[in-house]
């Protein structure tokens, strides 16, 4: 059996994270069981649960044999050439408390990047897609950054989710240098759904450290190159797509060095 086109890949992970959108719109209005993972500021509920096998029936049932590493466990075939990153609700708790702002990210990888991406917005059926040399897409429109060339006409997005004190202080110093420079700063908590944005010229950049991984911002890293603009880790290097944290800094590129000397490192 041949490898599976880009094209191929996209269409199921389109699918898969139209099947969870389709979860997560029916329970937002109800009641939502709550845990706790590692801190107070990480949750998980019933339905980030229920998403994530959803998405891996989706998945396993177009292929089998790949690796599927979610938020919420993993599955599939370890140590297959291809692995699925699976966030299958970002923005768990804006949801928890009736809060409509969240998505599905859903991006496969090979040992050369991301092949193909998909976030979906279900609340206002909005699915982003990218794969490798297609292009980015919101539905049949081809997306473009934004041409926003200096930082005091930016909107950037920023966020954490840490109860260290280290990182939440670190937050604290780039929200002030931020607020002081750039034309507006914004907190929507939903990493995925930013880069999403900044791939389709909502906002300017997006950055954030200390709390998010491959699943957050693998999606989004397709989206934005695609679009035209530059994402990479906070200290200057490659995204982080393996595992541990993936400190990220994203913009539409005509702004990204000037952004980064302001809050990089």
């Amino acid at each position: 059996m041949s490898d599976p086109s880009p094209a191929d890949l996209l269409a199921v992970a389109a699918a898969a994270a139209r099947a969870a959108g389709r979860i997560i719109v029916d329970q937002l209005d109800r009641p939502t069981e709550l845990s706790h993972k590692n801190d107070r500021t990480s949750i998980v509920t019933a339905v980030d649960l229920a998403a994530q096998g959803e998405i891996e029936r989706v998945i396993t049932g177009h292929f089998p044999q790949q690796s599927i590493i979610g938020e919420e466990g993993r599955g599939g075939v370890p140590d297959s050439e291809l692995v699925w990153l699976v966030d299958p609700l970002d923005g768990t708790s804006n949801f928890a408390h009736g809060v409509p702002l969240a998505c599905t990210s859903i991006a496969v990888r090979d040992a050369s990047g991301v092949v193909a991406g998909a976030i979906f917005e279900p609340f206002r059926d909005e699915l982003f897609t990218a794969s490798r040399g297609g292009g980015a897409w919101l539905g049949s429109e081809r997306l473009h950054v934004s041409a926003t060339d200096a930082l005091a006409r930016a909107v950037v997005c920023t966020g954490v989710q840490s109860d260290d004190p280290a990182a939440i202080d670190a937050f604290g110093r780039r929200i002030v240098a931020l607020s002081g420079t750039c034309r507006a700063v914004r907190c929507l908590g939903s990493p995925a759904l930013c880069l999403a944005y900044v791939a389709a010229g909502r906002i300017d950049a997006f950055l954030e450290a200390d709390s998010t991984y491959a699943w957050d911002v693998a999606a989004g890293s397709l989206l934005i190159a695609e679009a035209g603009g530059q994402i990479e880790d906070l200290d200057g290097g490659p995204l982080n797509l393996g595992t541990g944290l993936a400190n990220v800094l994203a913009s539409n590129g005509r702004i990204h060095a000037d952004l980064a000397a302001l809050v990089g490192g």
